[in-house]
C-alpha cells in the first residue's frame, strides 16, 4: 500500500510538472519554427531591397550617362550624308576619324561599360554607327522594339526589348533621341546591355550572396536567374516555372511559400519593388530550412530530456517531502498496534502534516502512560497472587522456606548470562513467575507425605511426582500466567529422558523447564532438608557438572558454569549457617 502511495504522488507531481513543460515545449518549437521563417523572410527581403537597389542605381546611371552622350557635340556635328564623298580621299579620312571618336565616346561612356554588350547610332539618314561591328546590318527601320517601365514618375526609365528576326533574348536596350544642330542629321541611339553579365554582376555582390534569385520584368521576361539558359525568356513560356510562378502570382507578398520546382521542394519569396515595379523572387531548397529546423529540433528533445529529468527529481524530492512523514506515521502506528506505546514521530513535512504528527505523539504519549498504569497495577495484582501461592506452600512446608526465591534467583542469573535473549521466546518476567510458582502444586500434597521427615515410600514419592502437573493445571487456569504453566510442568524432566511427569527427552522439554531444573536442584543441594544436611556450593556445582548431558541440558549447565565461576551465583548465607548448624548437630 505504501509503495503505491509513493507511486501515485511521484506520478502525479511528474505529471503536473511535465504537461505545462511539455506545453511550453510545444509552443516554443511553434514559435521557433515561425521565427525561422521570419528570419529568412527577413533575410529575404534586405537581400531583394540590396538588389532593387543595385539595378535601380545601375539602370538610372547608364540612362544618365546615356542621356549625356546623346548630348556630346560629336555625335551633334556628326557628317551629313550628302557631304560624304567616298571618292574624296580627304572626305573619307575625314569620315573615318570622325567614326573613331563616337566608337571612343561609345566605349567610354559609362563606368558600367562591362555589362555594355554594344552602342548603336541610327542616323535618320540609314547610316549606323556601332561601338563594336558585328557584321549585322542595323537600321530603324529594321528594328522592332517592345517597350515596358522602369520605375514611376520622372525615374522612370524605358527599357526595350526586340522582337524582330534578329533579336537576342539575352539583350536588353536603352534608347535615346539625338536631335542634330543645323545640317547634322539626326538620329536614335541604342545602348545593348548584356542580360548574363548583368547576372553575373548581380551574384558577385561584395555585401550580400543571393540562394537563387529570380529578376522579372513587368512583361514575365526573365533579366537575372540563376540558370543562364532561362535568362532572357518570358516565365510564361518555361513549363517548369508555371508552378513557382502560379504560387509567388497567388501568393502574399514578402512571405515564405513552399513550391515544387522540377521534382523538387523549395521555399520562395517574392516581392514587388515600389520604385521599380520589378518583381524579385528569391528560393532556397527546403532541405536548409529543414536542416536548421533539425538542429532545433534536436536542442528541443534534448532540453526536454533534462527537464524530464529534473522534473523526475523535483517530482520525487516532492512526493518523498510529503510522503515521508506520511510513511512514518504509518510505522508508528504499527509499531503502536504491536504494543511499543513508547514510538514517537519526529515533526516534519507540510504544515498539515505536521499538525497530524503531533496529535499522534500527544495520542501515543497519553496511550502509554495509560498503558504503563494499568500494567502497573495488573502487575502488582499477579506479584499478589503469584506471592500468596508460594507463601501458601512454603507456610505448609517451613523447610523449604526461602526456597522458591533462590530458585527464582538462579534461574535469572542463568538468563541474564544467555545471548540472543530476545530470540527465546519468553520474557525475564515470565521466568521470574515460573519459578516463584514452580512449587505450588505441593499445596495439594497431604501433609503427611510432604512433611515426611523420613524417606518416602514408593506410593508416597509416586504422589509426591504430581505436584509439577498439579500447579501447572492451576497456573493454567490464571489467563495471564498460563503461557508459563509448561515450564512448571516439565521443571522435573530430565535431559536423558528419566524425568517426571512425561519422561520428556533434550530439546522437548520447555527451555523454562530445563533452566528451573538447575536452579532447582542447585538451591535443594544448598539447602538443609528433614532427611539430609545441606551441601557447599563447591560441591553442588560438581554435582551440577557431573550430571550434565544426563540430567541436565549441557547449554544451560555451561551459562550456570559461566555465571559461577564469574562469581554471580552466591549461596545465601543464611543457607551457610544452616549447613554449618547442621554439622555441628551431627559432630555433638
Amino acid at each position: 500500500m505504501l509503495l503505491k502511495l509513493k507511486d501515485r504522488l511521484f506520478a502525479t507531481f511528474l505529471l503536473l510538472s511535465l504537461f505545462p513543460i511539455l506545453l511550453i515545449c510545444f509552443l516554443f518549437y511553434q514559435e521557433a519554427q515561425k521565427a525561422v521563417f521570419e528570419q529568412y523572410e527577413t533575410s529575404m527581403g534586405g537581400h531583394l531591397d540590396s538588389v532593387d537597389r543595385r539595378l535601380n542605381t545601375l539602370f538610372q546611371t547608364i540612362q544618365h550617362d546615356m542621356n549625356q552622350l546623346a548630348n556630346d557635340p560629336v555625335l551633334r556635328l556628326s557628317m551629313p550624308k550628302s557631304r560624304e564623298d567616298r571618292l574624296d580621299p580627304l572626305a573619307a579620312s575625314e569620315w573615318e576619324a570622325q567614326q573613331s571618336k563616337i566608337r571612343y565616346a561609345f566605349a567610354h561612356f559609362t563606368y558600367f561599360r562591362d555589362l555594355i554588350r554594344n552602342v548603336h547610332f541610327l542616323r535618320d539618314d540609314g547610316q549606323v554607327i556601332s561601338w563594336r561591328q558585328d557584321g549585322r546590318e542595323e537600321t530603324q527601320r529594321s528594328l522592332k522594339l517592345q517597350k515596358e517601365p522602369w520605375g514611376t514618375g520622372d525615374s522612370r526609365i524605358w527599357l526595350f526589348s526586340r522582337t524582330d528576326a534578329n533579336a537576342d533574348p539575352k539583350s536588353l536596350f536603352f534608347s535615346q533621341r539625338v536631335e542634330g544642330h543645323g545640317d547634322a542629321l539626326s538620329g536614335l541611339l541604342l545602348v545593348e546591355m548584356n542580360l548574363d553579365e548583368l547576372a553575373q554582376w548581380a551574384n558577385n555582390s561584395p555585401i550580400a550572396k543571393y540562394n537563387n534569385l529570380m529578376v522579372l520584368l513587368p512583361s514575365g521576361k526573365i533579366l537575372i536567374h540563376p540558370d543562364r539558359e532561362m535568362i532572357g525568356k518570358s516565365i510564361f513560356a518555361v513549363s517548369k516555372y508555371d508552378n513557382l510562378h502560379k504560387r509567388v502570382i497567388a501568393s502574399e507578398e514578402k512571405k515564405v511559400v513552399s513550391v515544387p520546382i522540377v521534382n523538387e521542394s523549395v521555399y520562395a519569396y517574392h516581392q514587388t519593388s515600389p520604385t521599380s515595379g520589378i518583381t524579385y523572387v528569391e528560393w532556397l531548397p527546403d532541405q536548409d530550412i529543414a536542416n536548421r529546423l533539425e538542429r532545433m529540433k534536436m536542442i528541443l528533445w534534448g532540453t526536454i530530456c533534462l527537464v524530464v529529468i529534473f522534473s523526475g527529481y523535483v517530482a520525487h524530492r516532492i512526493s518523498r517531502w510529503i510522503g515521508k512523514p506520511i510513511y512514518t506515521l504509518v510505522d508508528a502506528t504499527d509499531a503502536l498496534v504491536k504494543g511499543d506505546f513508547s514510538i514517537r514521530v519526529p515533526i516534519e513535512g507540510m504544515q498539515e502534516i505536521t499538525f497530524l504528527e503531533k496529535k499522534f505523539n500527544m495520542m501515543a504519549a497519553q496511550m502509554q502512560s495509560l498503558i504503563e498504569r494499568e500494567r502497573e497495577y495488573s502487575q502488582k495484582g499477579l506479584d499478589q497472587i503469584v506471592r500468596s501461592f508460594y507463601l501458601a506452600v512454603e507456610m505448609k512446608d517451613p523447610y523449604t522456606a526461602g526456597h522458591t526465591e533462590r530458585v527464582t534467583h538462579y534461574a535469572l542469573i542463568i538468563y541474564d548470562h544467555m545471548k540472543d535473549r530476545e530470540q527465546l521466546g519468553f520474557t525475564r518476567d515470565d521466568l521470574r513467575y515460573a519459578g516463584l510458582m514452580h512449587d505450588i502444586g505441593k499445596v495439594a500434597i497431604p501433609d503427611h507425605v510432604l512433611l515426611k521427615s523420613g524417606k518416602l515410600t514408593f506410593e508416597e514419592y509416586e504422589f509426591m511426582k504430581r505436584h509439577p502437573s498439579i500447579g501447572a493445571d492451576i497456573v493454567e487456569q490464571i489467563e495471564s500466567l498460563a503461557h508459563v504453566s509448561p515450564g512448571i510442568r516439565h521443571h522435573h524432566e530430565r535431559w536423558d529422558g528419566k524425568g517426571y511427569p512425561h519422561q520428556l527427552k533434550g530439546e522437548m522439554i520447555p527451555l523454562i523447564g530445563r533452566i528451573l531444573a538447575v536452579a532447582d536442584t542447585f538451591d535443594a543441594m544448598t539447602s538443609t532438608r528433614s532427611y539430609r544436611h545441606a551441601m557447599s556450593a563447591k560441591e553442588a556445582y560438581e554435582e551440577i557438572m557431573r550430571c550434565k548431558g544426563t540430567q541436565f541440558d549441557p547449554a544451560i549447565v555451561a551459562i550456570f558454569q559461566r555465571a559461577y565461576l564469574s562469581g554471580a551465583i552466591q549461596v545465601p548465607e543464611t543457607t551457610d549457617s544452616r549447613d554449618r548448624m547442621g554439622k555441628e548437630n551431627t559432630a555433638t
